[in-house]
């Protein structure tokens, strides 16, 4: 005789048995935006921007200030998206807190400190040049402040994710994404 009852999993340790466990709903979100979404985003975005400015005004590239600038944003770029999907492949594969606690860390990275580092650039470069876009600068910066935040009180607060990270450094083992 078959039994068709779904099996029961032991989630006697689980800090709150009745919320969900594993990737999935947000966590899965964030974890596709991390790996994949932002890297290719702000590669494509970078690319973007450099190739407008070009086309609309050829001799930037003749300029080594610009030359300059594109190689740092292109390094910057390369560094934050290594930060990214480390952080998001760590929550995906590695279901410990400190996992948690990187991704945080990485959120405010490739988020807030990229534009500030990017910011003492333009000035240090370009002085008084970079008012003009002082505006769209402190526009990028607030949203990636309020993305991360956002992404860092879900990341602390979620029982999923409280469910999935173990506290102690003994992943949790269960079937799932």
């Amino acid at each position: 005789m078959e039994n068709n009852e779904p099996i029961q999993e032991n989630r006697n340790g689980d800090p709150f048995p009745d919320a969900p466990r594993g990737v999935g709903g947000w966590l899965a979100w964030l974890i596709i935006a991390l790996t994949i979404l932002n890297p290719l985003f702000s590669i494509f975005l970078l690319a973007s921007e450099f190739g407008t400015a070009e086309h609309v005004n050829p001799a930037l590239l003749q300029m080594p200030p610009y030359v300059q600038y594109k190689w740092f944003s292109w390094g910057l770029i390369l560094v934050c998206c290594v930060v990214s999907i480390g952080a998001g492949y760590r929550l995906w594969k590695t279901h410990v807190w400190k996992s948690v606690r990187e991704a945080i860390f990485s959120l405010w990275i490739i988020g807030p400190l990229s534009t500030v580092v990017l910011v003492a650039y333009l000035y240090v470069n370009f002085g008084s040049l970079i008012e003009k876009s002082m505006m769209d600068i402190l526009g990028s910066l607030f949203r990636s402040i309020f993305f991360a935040g956002l992404w860092t009180a879900y990341l602390l607060r979620s029982k999923r994710v409280r469910n999935t990270y173990a506290k102690e450094e003994t992943p949790r083992s269960f079937s799932g994404f």
